[in-house]
Parts: structure tokens; sequence; C-alpha cells
């Protein structure tokens, strides 16, 4: 009998009958999704299992097209320039990981819950390693030696996330269980997205099972690591193991570095070495993290082994390859019980363990615990569940000679653990990377940690449940705390001539407890540069400074969210940005940084701004909705303000003015004018870089973006005239060359760089393109603590009755505001409050626009007029094509083709009512004829009828 050691499951969740989602908002979770346009996405099997609702999280993000338009590793060549478009984070930076977990977490008395947060790069997810990892056909001591199994050249094979083959492609197709799949040397290949790879999932399917867990009465039908209670069919997503997903820790080495574990049964105090944590749970989860400690696994000799030993063997074949050291070393065969940690080869430390934020059940909303962070750089407030990570140093190599007690692995140099495409080794590895969070929940119905995990003087301690524990046959429940959907006695009955009374739970075993999880698309981790690097208009980068020596914090500012209202997007969210409130020191730094999708669902009309459209070919437009992200940053004079300050200083020529040129200052003095108002209005303070950041923030450097200009043959920006003349205001507001509402930017990526705090003071901005007061607010505010410029002191402090940082309201406080005023035009208007453009809705914000005729009686309504309801809220497609469209119960046709249809359907049933009557007379009529051909045979004549009443003439 194959023996199985009786590790603890913490996976796991009190969800009987609903759904317990888990949805990552920073970094952009993908919950399984591509490139598919869907308000649902088409794949829950594609990387992962999610056990998410299929209407969550957010599409790639890249701009539409194949890998010419992005491939891969990020890099985009649209307008003739290659330009890297990859999400990444320096080294020591801080990063609020935000998500909305559904049924409750924290110090919540009702559920269990700790949140798992890990990462992993190219290295551990396509390692080069020899002899660290188990060996496989495709990696061994003879097969790839000093290499890497999948990567194809230049083409990345994990962590990938599948690139579509054209614009109409979604690449949401799982990834075969093939080595040729898993190497990304076709265009075919190079669709299927790859976290964990082949070798990872050959192992698990093929590994026996532990079966020394707690499975209740579930009917597991694997005897390998695909089989577990909450997957007990063992089927397949991507090429996870459904072992290593469900349990936490596990039992086997993993490809996943753990950052932290949160759980409600943590101190008061974070801690990031066992011997400092406070409680037995924290303690427990760091001496059993692979980061530090070691795991082990059954292989051939790793010195003169063959591979072909353990994969032609009966165990591995069987699907019961020996998961615990007695059963391997004990079976015959050239085999070994190997011990590895991450920590022998990488300098990885602890993660860290602390509490989770107190959310409610039955909800994807805000947290709060003001204890989880413990800084009041990023207050906790009121937002998402919230971890501030900080982003680890790309770890060093850890070298050493091989001996038996490392599996046989040598490290001399870096290079032997990992090269890199570019040679650049670890730096190379973390260009590829990506982000899991896994929500675990459990019920208090039965006591699931081992004792190592529980306080000494817990009654539970030394109780878990375990195989023990399992149902083996169907009826048989003494051991098992829980069956399937049990009957539950609670009342005597009414008599005894009445049996008892009882109630049926919603229980299912499999989901008690459970775990879900979402993943982040690719993102780097770079080291702080060391040298100066001037902006690339070519490259569309922004400037680099040299950070040698700065000791100031690095905070990135990122965009949430997607195109659409709170409904449509639900269970993702609006845009925002994230940390939307910041408290920093002088000599702290902000990195803005963003990236969204091309590939949406079709939003417009109140619902979202702006395109470029779908398809996009750089200087035309159409009538559609459009599906891109955009967001940029306008500073303001206050967040409860919703324009921008004055940037300028100085009178702008409008299409409105006679005079090009009011001010009567030239470029380089309406410049320094322009820096002259930033000194005192801007975090950074006015000089030569901020005044270029600010911009670059403000606008997106379309101006100068070589791609784009490029990409749209070197047109210029529409003018303020220009726009206006285009009548209808979809085509306006989508035309690829409006950079007022940023269109010209062929990419969803967007880097704003390093911006220094320098000046102290409370600073708001917004996104001039996405905030829309009472529909959506994409508003932020900067706090940089020190002596303002009026002498007095900006602490930043967090407002105690609602955990806020936030500045004042002119509205409702008597501090001294600024308040100023730019210059502004009117834009071109749109009436559509009447319902301009046939029948368009108006029920959401529509807009009404002066007239000449306004105000006099011909200009008033008589009768009753009513609103045009917006179907805005669809829950399938993939949008809404035509802005403002009507709500209606039907399918909306244009004319003709509702007359085709009808006289279709008509039609039909016109030859159907004739075919049928047809078909009837004809089964009378033989009938009849049947009827009397036996008449004639019985000589009843014909016609003859046998139930008539006889008479005496009648002749027979």
């Amino acid at each position: 009998m194959m023996k199985s050691s009786a590790l603890l499951t913490l996976s796991v969740a009190l969800l009987p009958a609903v759904n317990a989602d888990v949805y990552m908002h920073n970094p952009r979770g993908s919950n399984d999704r591509n490139c598919e346009r869907n308000v649902n996405r088409n794949n829950g099997n594609r990387l992962f299992d999610s056990q998410n609702n299929a209407k969550g999280g957010y599409a790639c993000p890249r701009a539409v097209g194949d890998a010419n338009i992005q491939a891969e590793d990020g890099t985009g060549t649209i307008g003739g320039e290659t330009q890297d478009k990859t999400l990444y984070y320096y080294e020591g930076s801080v990063l609020p990981v935000e998500w909305t977990n559904q049924h409750g977490c924290g110090a919540n008395s009702k559920v269990n819950c700790e949140i798992v947060i890990q990462y992993a790069c190219e290295d551990t997810l396509d390692p080069q390693v020899d002899n660290f990892w188990p060996f496989t056909d495709t990696k061994n001591n003879d097969a790839n030696v000093g290499d890497q199994a999948f990567r194809s050249g230049a083409n990345l094979a994990a962590p990938r996330d599948g690139i579509p083959t054209d614009a109409n492609d979604a690449a949401t197709d799982t990834i075969p269980d093939t080595e040729d799949a898993a190497i990304p040397d076709t265009n075919a290949d190079q669709r299927y997205g790859m976290h964990e790879s082949y070798d990872f999932y050959q192992l698990c399917q093929h590994t026996a099972r532990n079966e020394g867990l707690y499975t209740a009465d579930q009917r597991v039908r694997r005897n390998d690591q695909r089989g577990t209670r909450q997957n007990p069919n063992g089927n397949r997503r991507g090429l996870e193991c459904p072992e290593e997903r469900d349990y936490y820790p596990w039992w086997q080495p993993s490809p996943w570095v753990d950052a932290a574990i949160l759980t409600n049964d943590a101190g008061a105090t974070a801690c990031t070495d066992p011997a400092e944590c406070e409680t037995a749970r924290c303690k427990y989860y760091l001496e059993e993290s692979f980061n530090k400690k070691e795991k082990g696994y059954c292989d051939v000799n790793h010195n003169n082994g063959d591979v072909e030993d353990k994969t032609t063997s009966q165990a591995w074949n069987n699907r019961e390859w020996y998961n615990n050291k007695e059963d391997c070393e004990g079976a015959d065969g050239n085999f070994k019980w190997y011990a590895v940690k991450l920590s022998d080869v990488l300098d990885v430390g602890y993660p860290v363990c602390m509490k989770t934020g107190f959310s409610r059940v039955n909800q994807l909303g805000n947290s709060f615990d003001a204890t989880v962070n413990g800084t009041d750089d990023a207050p906790f407030g009121v937002n998402a569940n919230r971890f501030l990570w900080t982003i680890p140093d790309i770890p060093s190599v850890v070298t050493g000679a091989a001996d038996e007690t490392n599996a046989g692995f040598e490290i001399a140099a870096d290079d032997d653990y990992f090269t890199g495409n570019a040679d650049g080794a670890m730096e190379d590895a973390y260009q590829s990377c990506t982000l899991r969070v896994r929500y675990n929940l459990s019920t208090s119905d039965f006591p699931a940690w081992p004792a190592e995990a529980m306080e000494d003087a817990h009654p539970w301690k030394g109780l878990m449940v375990t195989a023990e524990n399992n149902t083996q046959n169907n009826g048989d429940g003494d051991a098992t705390p829980l069956q399937q959907d049990p009957y539950i006695y609670v009342g005597a009955g009414d008599d005894n001539s009445v049996g008892s009374q009882f109630v049926s739970l919603a229980a299912n075993t499999n989901q008690y407890a459970r775990t879900f999880q979402d993943r982040s698309y690719r993102f780097a981790i770079k080291k702080k540069p060391t040298a100066d690097a001037a902006a690339d208009n070519s490259a569309d980068t922004p400037k680099v400074n040299d950070m040698t020596g700065k000791t100031g914090k690095i905070y990135n500012v990122n965009v949430r969210g997607k195109r659409g209202n709170i409904v449509q997007t639900y269970p993702a969210v609006e845009y925002d940005f994230v940390p939307n409130s910041l408290a920093l020191d002088e000599g702290d730094m902000i990195h803005f940084q963003w990236q969204g999708s091309d590939y949406n669902p079709r939003r417009g009309c109140n619902d979202a701004e702006g395109g470029p459209p779908d398809p996009n070919d750089g200087t035309s437009t159409d009538a559609q909705n459009s599906r891109a992200d955009r967001s940029n940053i306008v500073f303001m004079d206050f967040t409860a303000a919703n324009i921008p300050m004055d940037y300028l200083g100085y009178k702008a020529a409008t299409a409105e003015d006679d005079d090009d040129n009011p001010s009567g200052l030239n470029y380089n003095a309406k410049v320094a004018m322009m820096k002259e108002t930033m000194v005192n209005n801007t975090p950074c303070g006015g000089d030569a870089d901020c005044f270029d950041s600010i911009i670059r923030l403000s606008y997106l450097n379309q101006q100068s973006d070589g791609g784009s200009l490029g990409f749209r043959d070197e047109n210029d920006c529409l003018t303020e005239a220009q726009l206006d003349n285009i009548n209808n205001q979809q085509e306006r507001e989508n035309h690829p060359l409006n950079c007022a509402k940023l269109n010209a930017k062929p990419y969803p990526y967007f880097d704003g760089g390093i911006m220094n705090a320098r000046k102290a003071g409370q600073f708001a901005y917004f996104s001039s393109r996405n905030n829309n007061f009472s529909n959506r607010d994409q508003t932020g505010n900067i706090c940089v603590r020190g002596i303002k410029s009026d002498g007095t002191e900006e602490k930043c402090e967090v407002d105690t009755s609602t955990f806020t940082l936030q500045g004042a309201n002119p509205a409702i406080s008597t501090a001294s505001m600024r308040i100023s005023s730019g210059t502004a035009a009117p834009a071109k208007c749109t009436d559509s409050a009447n319902g301009e453009g046939s029948g368009a809705a108006n029920d959401q914000g529509a807009s009404s626009c002066l007239t000449d005729d306004s105000g006099t009686d011909d200009d008033m309504l008589s009768g009753s007029t009513f609103t045009v309801e917006q179907a805005a809220n669809d829950a399938m497609g993939d949008g809404d094509e035509r802005s403002c469209e009507e709500i209606t119960f039907f399918y909306s046709l244009p004319d003709a083709a509702k007359k085709a249809i009808l006289a279709v359907v008509l039609l039909s049933v016109g030859c159907a009512s004739g075919y049928a009557a047809w078909f009837v007379y004809n089964r009378v009529q033989a009938q009849r004829k049947k009827d009397a051909a036996e008449n004639l045979d019985k000589g009843l004549g014909k016609g003859w009828d046998k139930d008539k009443e006889k008479t005496d003439n009648q002749m027979i």
C-alpha cells in the first residue's frame, strides 16, 4: 500500500453553495481571461483554476493584434518603432496589491481566512539549473543539461500570457499537454499561455497523491496529485497541479516563491522570522515555506541514474510514483530521496506573516483593518483588501559544489543557475514574472490545522482531521465531521405517531474548506538605475535619473479598473488610482505607471470616454463605441474639484479667439511661465524634470511618441476647430487623432517615470478622460510632509475617524484653499437630452444644448415627455456597439432586416401549415381506403357502416 505523509491542508472554504470569489485588481488579475472581448471569459481552464465567476477579470494588457503589434516579451513595433510595453517595478519599491474577496476575511467570526501571496519568474517556471528539480523526460542528466527545456530562442516559454495570431484571435485555448505545445517555436504554440511548465504537470500527474488528507465523503477518482477533495475528478486547468494549488504549505518543491501569508490568526506585529512571530500559526507558515524549508522528492540517482528507470516504471505508469522517503528508497531501482529548499540556490528570505484585513461576507467590496499595513504612507481606510508588497531585490545566486545532500546540483557561477536570453542571468529571469493571490477559506466545524500551527492551550491541538475521518463508503459517516447535504434532525415530532422533524443542509464537502485564486499578467522586476538616461521618444521612455545613494522610498502609483460603469465592470471595478491617497517624505519618489487593455467590451454613452476605435488604423474613426482603456494624470487645486489647476499662468488662444496669441509671449516665455506656475502647485516643485514629468503625465507624450507618429502617418493631433467640425459625437470622441481624449496613444500601457517629492503640501490629481462627477471618480491625493512655502508644517495626518488621508474640502472647511482658473474653451455640444440620433437613450446624464431659441415660447415643451432608458447593464456578449442604445426586450434590427425575417417566418409558417394539412388529408384518405378494402373482404360491401342500425330491406 502506498504510504503518504499526513500533512495539513490550509486550503479551503466555508462555501457550500455559492462562489466565494477572489479578484485581483492591482496588478490586473486575469481570472483566466486573455484577449477575448466578451463580458464573460471564454475559458475557465486556460491557465489555472480560479473557482471564480466567469464575468470577473481583466482582458490582456495589449493593443489589438498579433506578435508584431506586441510580442510576449512586451516589445511592439507599432509605427515602425520598437517599444517595450512591459509593466515593471523597481527593486525595493512599494506596490499596493489589491483584491476583493467575496466571503469575508480578517477578524470575522463567520470564517477562517488566509491570503497567500506568491510570485514566480522564469528561473523557477522554466529552470535551467541542473539536478535541483526532479528529472523528467525533457530535462534530466542527459537532456537539456545546462539549458532551459522550453524557451525557444527569443520566445519566452514561462510565464507567458499567450499571444493572438491576428486581430480576431482571443488566444484563450488551454495549452495541450504536450512538450511541443510548451515550446513556443511557432505562432500556434505562442497562442497558449503557460505558467507552470509541462515538466511540472508531468510530475503532478504521475506522483501519488497524499492519501493521508481529509477528503470527507468525496469520491477522489485519481491516484495521482491531480485528485483532491476540491477537484475529485482531477480536471486539468492549464498545467497547474491541483494538489499544490489546494494545499498550503505543500510538501514538495514548488516554483512559487512565498511573499506573504496573511491570516486571521496572526499577531499584532508582522514577522519575517519564525522566532519573532507572536502566534503559532505564523511561526508554522514561515517554518514550512519552501523559501527556507526543505521539501523532498523521489528520483533516479542524479549522478548515474537513467530517467527511463523512473518513467518506464510500474509506479510511474500507474500514476503512483513515490511521494515519501520510505517507499522511494524501498523500491527496486536506483532511486534516491532528495530534499531541497529554494534558499539552496537563491538568496531568498522568509515571507512575511501578518493580519488579514476585515471584510464582511457576501460582498466584493472594501475591507478595513487599521493594523494591517502598519503605515500611514498609504492609509488603508476604505479601500479594497490591500497588502503593501515591498518588491524583492533580484536574488543573488548561491554558489556551491555538488554533493549527496543537495541533490547533486553544482553552481560555480550565476550562469550555472540561469544564463538568460540576453546573458543577463537573474536580471533576465526577472524580466518575466507573475503574481498570484490565493484566498483560502475554512470552516470551524472541525479542526483543520496540525498541532504545530495551534497554540499549546487550544483544545483542538493535535486533533486535525485526516484520512481516518474520511467516509469509506456511502452512508458510513461515523468518522467524518460532515457529510454531503446531510439531514439534520431538529425536533421530536408532534406526537408518537408523527416522525421527527429534520432539515436538509446545502453542504458540499468538496467546498468545506476551499481555495480560490487569481493571477496577474506578466510583469518585470528591475534594478534601480545607476546612471542617467535621457527621455527617448522613439522608445517612448521617460527620463531616468541615477538612484545611487538615494535612500527615499519608491511608491508605485498604478491604475486599476476597466472601461464601463460599476454594474458593467462588476466583479471587476471602475477606474481608480492605486493607491489613491499617498503620504511621502521629501526625498521619496513616485513611479507613475499603468496598463489597460484594448480588448474590453464596447462601452460608451455615459459609461466610458474616448477611443481609439477597434479596429484602429491610426487615422480614421467610426460611430461605434470603443473598447480601449486610457488614463492620464492632471493636477487639480483640491480633491473636491473636477477641473485642472491653471497649468499655464497666461491666456492661451482658443478657437473662439480672434487673436492667435493673446498673451503676447513667445514659446520660451510661455514655458518659463508654466514652470513658475507649477513651482508651488505640484509635489515635484517645478524644476525642469518636474515640468517634463507633469506634461508627460497629462498628455501621455502623444505629440512626440515616435510609435504614435509613425502609426498615424505623422498626422498632427486634431485642433479644437477640427474636432468641432466632426458632427457625430461618437466619431469625434473616438477619433484616433483626438489627443484631447488620449486616443493617439496606440498602446494601453504608459510609463510616466519617476517623480521626486520635493515640495511639502497636499496635491490633488485626476484623470481628465475618465473622471466624470456623479458617474465615476478617478482622482488621487499626494501629501508631502515638511515645511510648506508659507512656513506652516504639513504633517499628512490620517483622519482618526475615517482612517483616510485627504485634503480639505473648501465647501465644508474654513481652510485656505488654492482655487485657480486656467484657459478654457467650450467644446461642441451634442444635445442628447432630446434623443438626438433617433431614439437614443437619455436617462443617464444626457446633455442639453443652448440655442438662440432657448427660453423663448417656441422652445417650451407642452405635454408629457418620458426618458428613454439605456441598455447599459448587459451580462453577455461583447458590449454595446451603439452609443446610448435604448433598452429593449427584443432584438433591435434594421427595418429591412425585420421585414425580411417576418417574410421568412410567415412563409415558413405557411409552408408548415400546408404540409400539415396535406399530410393529415392523405392519412385520412389512406385510412378510408384501408377500411373499404377490409369491408369488401368481409363481404360487407363498399361503404358499409358496421355500426349503423340495419333495416329489413338492406341486402347482406
